[in-house]
């Protein structure tokens, strides 16, 4: 196990795939290289995890998780039967030294407490006051987000104009004007931006049968835009930066620090619960326009296939974790909403001029 090696690496705030390098410095230590910057993952900390799954390694590190994924055969068996003997993670002392008095206990619990505050309940209240913002601050912080975006990005301006088309077909966020954007890259991915920009890959757009599940990708997205769930994750991510511009209500000192770390919130993760409401939520507005909301359900087992299928598959699944209770929540809700309707034969049409021939 001497020498680098290259994995594909995610980083924690992006759901884009990367290049980085890994080797052994020492029997318990993983030097992880990317972009010029290296990081040692001591192998017994609580925070490194490893598994086997889908044909690969994946290694986490971190809070947020980076994560290195490894797919050369002879490679992951290495580190594989290495972990097995050696990443174990150690268990705390059982005494604890007379040093500790209980002066220097109150002290510690101090700290213990505020370092809490800042972890878990700064984030907790950042994104209770986002709610608090008027509906256009969502609209200044997707422009200045996308401004620092586009750029980067290889957008298709036919599939974009057909994609907007089809979403338009579509009320998916009756309180915002959402944008619909086809970004040429092979990754299975997707994002919504605050205020109504989304983005769609040709990676997961290229992989859909039926306008019912680009219809449920739109309705998932536009519901994370219309419920806020993007503003939100976006101040819980930047809490600490961005509470007294919430306090104050200094809108544009936020849209500026949002352009600063556009490429970092590319890939924010929503929760299990934001992304069970978003797919609830979405159904509903399927339903409403008179989309079978089985297409919900199908796109989640797409993105199922995708992921057991290719570790790549994983961008999209990385901000919008799938899980079985997930898909699960999707069936039972499908079954309460009214009988699928006849197929939209317009819907279809666009449908058909967006994906091109398959």
């Amino acid at each position: 196990m001497t020498g680098p090696i290259t994995v594909t690496f995610y980083d924690g705030l992006s759901s884009l795939p990367k290049e980085a390098r890994v080797q052994w410095i020492s029997m318990e230590l993983l030097e992880v290289e990317h972009g010029g910057v290296r990081n040692t993952w001591p192998i017994k900390d609580p925070r490194f995890s490893w598994e086997a799954t889908g044909g690969s390694l994946r290694l986490s590190f971190g809070t947020p998780p980076q994560v290195v994924i490894i797919t050369d055969d002879l490679v992951k068996r290495q580190f594989q039967e290495h972990f097995q003997r050696t990443a174990k993670h150690r268990k705390a002392d059982a005494t604890v030294p007379l040093l500790f008095s209980r002066p220097i206990l109150f002290l510690l619990s101090l700290v213990a407490l505020g370092v809490a505050v800042y972890i878990w309940l700064m984030p907790l209240l950042a994104g209770w006051m986002a709610t608090l913002l008027p509906v256009d601050a969502d609209r200044r912080i997707g422009e200045a987000y996308w401004s620092s975006m586009a750029p980067t990005l290889k957008l298709d301006s036919a599939r974009s104009a057909a994609l907007q088309r089809f979403g338009d077909r579509l009320e998916l966020a009756p309180e915002f004007k959402l944008r619909f954007h086809v970004a040429v890259d092979d990754h299975v991915n997707a994002f919504a931006l605050p205020g109504g920009h989304i983005v769609v890959y040709t990676g997961i757009l290229d992989r859909m049968k039926e306008q019912g599940e680009l219809a449920a990708l739109l309705a998932h997205e536009g519901t994370h835009v219309q419920l806020r769930h993007s503003t939100r994750s976006i101040m819980r991510e930047l809490s600490g930066a961005v509470f007294l511009s919430l306090i104050i209500g200094d809108v544009g000192t936020l849209s500026t620090l949002v352009a600063e770390h556009a490429d970092n919130l590319r890939g924010l993760a929503y929760s299990r619960r934001l992304e069970t409401e978003a797919d609830a939520v979405g159904m509903e507005r399927m339903a409403a326009d008179g989309v079978d909301p089985q297409g919900m359900v199908q796109l989640l087992h797409l993105l199922e296939r995708e992921a057991q299928a290719m570790p790549e598959g994983l961008a999209f699944l990385s901000s919008h974790p799938l899980t079985k209770e997930r898909i699960a929540a999707a069936v039972e809700k499908a079954g309460t909403l009214k009988e699928a309707p006849a197929q939209d034969a317009e819907l279809k049409s666009l449908f058909e001029a967006l994906s091109g021939p398959k």
